[in-house]
């Protein structure tokens, strides 16, 4: 439990009180690998945050390719955002890459929060700033980046290269497996 309250106060500066009311709301659960938390077409009702484990947000298109649009590690969140904030049905699945621990919160429990304990909103705020970031950083690896580059970026990752398939951090870099290996034995 100190992982999320730590992950909280990272993020504002809530009373010990208010702490403990935003930590209460959360729901411990286990989650075991492969699981899907949310499949396309449902509304993302929860937010968790990541107290062991891994998990992608990922698509099918049209030919049943899988594009895999984010992965997310220990110490972060894991939602559809688009899904969860607009509280319209998802495009994504959340799958989890291991088994995992999280701590999870309903939309609703946390924009209760958000009215109960205005200085939460800042929580809810640096959040989001993070995550537009993030996909800004993401949008512009996969538009202007050779694959090559791509690949050079993921060693730069461990934690990618040794927890994730290589189908799936294909998939991530948007080549295919095939490509991947190349490009791997090109780095030998």
């Amino acid at each position: 439990m100190h992982h999320i309250t730590h992950f909280i106060a990272n993020y504002c500066d809530l009373s010990a009180s208010d702490l403990e009311k935003v930590i209460s709301a959360f729901v411990y659960q286990e989650i075991e690998k492969d699981a899907i938390l949310l499949k396309k077409g449902q509304v993302a009702e929860t937010m968790s945050f990541i107290a062991a484990g891994c998990f992608r947000v990922y698509a099918l298109a049209e030919n049943e390719k899988d594009v895999t649009t984010w992965i997310v590690f220990e110490n972060t969140v894991v939602t559809e955002p688009t899904s969860f904030l607009t509280r319209q049905p998802s495009r994504y699945y959340v799958q989890a890459l291991e088994r995992s621990e999280v701590y999870t919160i309903t939309h609703d429990s946390l924009q209760q929060l958000y009215n109960e304990i205005p200085a939460f909103q800042e929580f809810g705020r640096k959040l989001m700033e993070k995550l537009l970031v993030s996909s800004m950083c993401r949008t512009t690896f996969l538009l202007l980046d050779t694959p090559q580059e791509r690949y050079e970026r993921l060693l730069q990752l461990p934690e990618y290269m040794q927890r994730i398939s290589l189908k799936i951090l294909a998939s991530y870099i948007g080549v295919t497996p095939t490509s991947l290996s190349r490009l791997r034995a090109r780095k030998l």
